[in-house]
């Protein structure tokens, strides 16, 4: 039970320190077509997933993905940035929104 727990714990580990995950992948494409095509790339730092099994309207939201970043585009600064990510009911990302810090 001690060993698949330590498992369980490396692989939320590895997770958390990933270059990029699906949520800021979303976030990315969806920032990528609200600016008009201008490619961006994040650099995640820290990424939570967090339950959350409540509806907003009619869609069903089970959880909540957020973390903070650099995000870098062409020919710009890098800056750091918090996004927030709805999943819907397989766990995809289906809403994103960017938020620019200091």
């Amino acid at each position: 039970m001690k060993k698949l727990f330590l498992l369980i714990a490396f692989c939320i580990g590895m997770l958390s320190a990933s270059a990029s995950t699906e949520a800021s992948k979303f976030a990315e494409e969806q920032y990528s077509k609200q600016t008009g095509n201008e490619k961006v790339h994040i650099t995640v730092k820290k990424e939570h997933t967090v339950e959350y099994q409540q509806k907003i309207g009619k869609q069903m939201i089970p959880a909540i993905t957020y973390g903070y970043g650099d995000m870098k585009a062409k020919k710009q600064k890098k800056c750091r940035i918090t996004y927030i990510c709805l999943l819907d009911e397989e766990c995809k990302p289906m809403w994103s929104y960017i938020i620019p810090s200091k």
